[in-house]
C-alpha cells in the first residue's frame, strides 16, 4: 500500500510571520517555538485586562 500524501500550505507563526512548514494536517503548527506561543499568550491576556480596565 502506498502512503497518501496531502500537501499543506505554509502557515505563518502568529508572532514573526515567518512561514512554518506544516508536517501534520490535522494539527497545523501556529507558532515557531515555545517562547513565541508564551509571548503570543501574554499579549493576549495582557489586552484582555487593559479592555477589562477601559
Amino acid at each position: 500500500m502506498g502512503v497518501i500524501e496531502i500537501e499543506v500550505d505554509p502557515l505563518p507563526c502568529k508572532w514573526c510571520r515567518q512561514p512554518l512548514e506544516q508536517r501534520r494536517w490535522w494539527a497545523p503548527k501556529r507558532f515557531c517555538g515555545r517562547w513565541h506561543r508564551l509571548k503570543y499568550r501574554v499579549m493576549q491576556v495582557v489586552g484582555f485586562v487593559v479592555d477589562l480596565l477601559t
